[in-house]
């Protein structure tokens, strides 16, 4: 491989993944994580779009890995790690690659701060996934900045249960890690008891979490834990309510950070410091190393107070989008990114998100773009239209509801919905309910474009104020502490 070209990475939590990772950006290719509930149309559109010419899989996912398109044609090889029923002779074995003689020195490249390191995928309101393209020098700036107002070091000890197929996940574990030359414990994936049992053990002193981690901590905790060496824990992904934050220190006897980020950024923007009192749900100050705006609908510069959509200056965001300009025009502009968030500052500067990016859903701290979810919909002929909305969950904060419009004289019922939706999908994308209206049921505006925050209002849709609970396969509550985790 050579500088510039592309790798795609679909592992779970791993000394491996960070192996790879490293390796990546040391050879200057450029790295590219796929998620492990991903089915193969997901994953193809992804490996299809920046084309690798390696992926690197844990062996269990090869049922996915092995009918990829590229794969298929024999444009893509395949690296495994570990062993299973999947693994095939056409593919190299991750051990074999680590155990082989390197003829000769390994290669000195000139990397500049302005070359690609890292391509993050998120789906944008059309529905398809968007290669967001980091260059070296934003992830070691991001890295830097959070590494020194976080005051992290060589005594600190991270845990690391978060996914690490999400490259903001990625970066603010092993990277921060990495970075301040901290020690890092790694879950395979995270499971209540195991985690407390970890931070205790291995004296851990900070991590970081979507809400529904806290609560599933929240309710594993008994109050004998001795957490006493952590400092904090950084919450972001999902808005967590005053209630459920305070409910969590005082039982956990150690702060809660907020932090405001997303995979174009591609670590914290904003973040509190642990050193600051909290004050309601800000996510804090803005990073020193990063810089913010925040835009009115009438174009310009809000003031104290006042709301306007989040603009973060260019070289503090993505490059681009990867082959994709029209995406990037669109987005980046006049050297300002613009994340489609909107927010406020208070007196004291600090930033509250009041409203997230148009129309997502936040399930178990997992982001869901309605548009995937009804250009799948909308793959069945019977369907003539089809709308989705996140709704208030108990346990999962928000979980996607689907209303259809079925064409004149045919017959469908929500069972084969959803299990066609089961069958393109991740399972955290699935539909949880699907109702069935006429098409004059949606509000709409003037072009006949459906307005869903007018749909939400009139189904009762609200924000609920508590934090829920992740049944996806990633997160696990656990019936006892046993830990099958390395450091």
């Amino acid at each position: 491989m050579k500088k510039g070209d592309r790798i795609a990475l679909l592992m779970h939590n791993s000394p491996e993944m960070i192996y790879a990772f490293y390796a990546a950006m040391r050879l200057g290719l450029i790295s590219v994580s796929l998620n492990i509930m991903f089915r193969k149309e997901e994953a193809d559109y992804i490996v299809g779009d920046c084309e690798p010419e390696v992926i690197i899989v844990h062996s269990q996912y090869m049922e996915v890995a092995g009918t990829l398109d590229r794969v298929q044609k024999k444009q893509l090889k395949v690296v495994t790690v570990g062993h299973g029923d999947h693994v095939t002779d056409e593919t190299v074995s991750f051990q074999s690659l680590c155990d082989s003689e390197i003829a000769g020195e390994p290669p000195t490249l000139r990397l500049g701060p302005s070359d690609e390191a890292v391509i993050g995928y998120t789906s944008g309101t059309t529905g398809f996934p968007k290669g967001a393209v980091h260059t070296h020098a934003n992830i070691l700036d991001h890295l830097a900045g959070m590494t020194k107002h976080l005051a992290l070091s060589e005594q600190d000890v991270i845990l690391a249960a978060l996914p690490f197929f999400q490259l903001t996940a990625f970066l603010v574990h092993p990277g921060l890690a990495c970075f301040a030359g901290a020690t890092l414990v790694v879950m395979e994936k995270f499971e209540a008891c195991s985690f407390l049992e970890l931070a205790s053990r291995e004296r851990v002193t900070c991590f970081a979490a979507v809400p529904t981690i806290l609560q599933m901590l929240h309710q594993a905790a008994k109050g004998s834990e001795d957490l006493s060496s952590v400092r904090f824990g950084l919450c972001g992904g999902a808005p967590l309510s005053l209630t459920a934050r305070n409910d969590f220190e005082r039982k956990m006897k150690f702060r809660i950070l907020n932090c405001y980020g997303s995979t174009e950024t591609p670590l914290m923007a904003a973040f509190e410091r642990p050193d600051s009192p909290a004050k309601g749900a800000s996510v804090g100050k803005i990073s020193p190393h990063v810089r913010v705006r925040l835009v009115t609908a009438r174009g310009t510069i809000a003031s104290s107070g006042e709301e306007g959509e989040i603009h973060l200056y260019a070289q503090n965001a993505l490059k681009c989008y990867w082959n994709n300009p029209d995406a990037t025009r669109n987005s980046i502009r006049d050297g300002w990114f613009a994340t489609g968030d909107i927010g406020k500052f208070d007196e004291e500067g600090r930033l509250h998100v009041v409203d997230r990016a148009k129309d997502m859903i936040i399930r178990g701290g997992f982001n869901i773009y309605p548009a995937e979810l009804e250009r799948v919909l909308l793959q069945d002929p019977r369907i003539t239209e089809a709308v989705v909305i996140g709704e208030p969950h108990e346990r999962l904060g928000e979980v996607p509801k689907a209303y259809v419009v079925v064409a004149d004289d045919v017959h469908i019922t929500e069972a084969e919905i959803i299990a066609r939706s089961r069958e393109q999908l991740a399972s955290f994308k699935v539909p949880e309910k699907v109702e069935f209206v006429p098409s004059a049921f949606f509000p709409r505006n003037a072009l006949g474009k459906v307005l869903k925050h007018k749909l939400r209002k009139g189904s009762g849709v609200v924000a609920p104020d508590h934090i829920g609970q992740s049944n996806d396969g990633l997160y696990s509550q656990g019936e006892r502490c046993g830990t099958t985790t390395g450091r």
